[in-house]
């Protein structure tokens, strides 16, 4: 019987500890190091006597597994033989070979110097790691990505996934922040964005399950769905609706996920005080921000960019640092928020 997800990946952490000769191993370590590793993928976390059970269950047929007697009299694990890999762990020929090429392709992905990306990185380290063998994460994450494990939308990532590739209407229960009751509606669904430890879906909306939404033309317009506001998710009936969309090049010019077609791409320019500006310059608001003058104490920076609340928001996070100089209409809108931030603090401080 193959093993399910959350067996396998706990076999995998304590073959992995019980190689591990640079700490030592009670059964409530190698809950630990499980239960961490579970979290990592959203997976149920596991208890102290499933850990026991799995220990027993490999020592048994069909996996022999045999540990260090003088660990065992002071109730630690590691194999006698740390040469020995679980079976069920071990990868066939086939699979071996698609690893080696996957391994390959990232290698060669990770070489351009024009588009060094660190997941592709970790990613290039730890299969290569696997291909070979070796320990990964025994006694903890080396790298830590910017993840909200909170997150409820987690849970719909696979299934939307899944209706993108195979392009699938989707019938989903949403419910936005600021509405009372959730509502029912077919979507067509298309890109999966994450900002700020958030992920959010772009689709079609295409109405109600009644509406006659299959009429819709390609040209449709784009919304945006926050994926830990969908309460549901079901396989919806009738045709798949494409977009002409390019999402290459769909939140060019655009901070975070609020995009609308009635938004211009505007010339913004801002001045940076001479402390903060390397932030700014490493950092950029715009792949296409530009430095037009500076002097001792400050730098002016220009860039294209459509005026969205993720903009404001990032602009006003900067404090004082940051002067909006063009255009007005922006630089009035910072004032407003910050006229009324400021009378909310001056009555605290009377």
């Amino acid at each position: 019987m193959p093993l399910d997800r959350n067996k396998m990946l706990r076999y995998q952490v304590l073959d992995r500890c019980f190689r591990d000769t640079s700490r030592l191993y009670k059964a409530k370590d190698l809950l630990e190091c499980c239960n961490r590793e579970l979290s990592r993928y959203d997976f149920k976390q596991t208890s102290l006597r499933t850990i026991q059970k799995d220990i027993e269950d490999l020592q048994g047929e069909p996996h022999n597994v045999e540990f260090d007697s003088e660990l065992r009299k002071t109730n630690h694990y590691r194999y006698f033989d740390l040469s020995f890999k679980l079976s069920v762990l071990k990868l066939s020929a086939p699979a071996r070979d698609a690893l080696e090429k996957t391994i390959a392709l990232l290698r060669e992905r990770c070489s351009d110097a024009d588009d060094q990306n660190p997941q592709w990185q970790w990613m290039l380290v730890t299969l290569q790691a696997i291909a070979d063998d070796r320990p990964v994460e025994t006694a903890g994450p080396y790298v830590s990505f910017e993840n909200n494990v909170a997150f409820s939308g987690n849970i719909h990532f696979a299934t939307l996934l899944e209706a993108i590739i195979n392009r699938h209407p989707l019938k989903i229960r949403y419910k936005p922040f600021k509405h009372k009751v959730a509502s029912e509606k077919v979507i067509h669904p298309y890109h999966l964005k994450q900002y700020n430890s958030r992920w959010f879906l772009f689709a079609f909306d295409s109405g109600t399950p009644t509406s006659s939404w299959a009429q819709q033309e390609t040209g449709n317009a784009i919304s945006c769905f926050a994926l830990d506001r969908i309460l549901r998710i079901t396989l919806s009936k009738g045709t798949y609706i494409p977009t002409n969309v390019d999402f290459t090049t769909y939140f060019d010019n655009v901070m975070g996920v609020t995009v609308n077609d009635s938004m211009l791409v505007e010339q913004i320019t801002l001045r940076v005080s001479a402390s903060r500006y390397p932030y700014v310059e490493t950092k950029p608001f715009s792949e296409n921000q530009r430095t037009i003058s500076h002097d001792e104490t400050s730098y002016t920076i220009r860039f294209p960019m459509k005026i969205n609340n993720e903009l404001i928001a990032k602009i006003l996070s900067y404090g004082s640092d940051i002067e909006v100089i063009r255009p007005l209409h922006l630089r009035e809108t910072i004032a407003t928020i910050i006229e009324q931030m400021h009378n909310k603090y001056d009555l605290i401080c009377k």
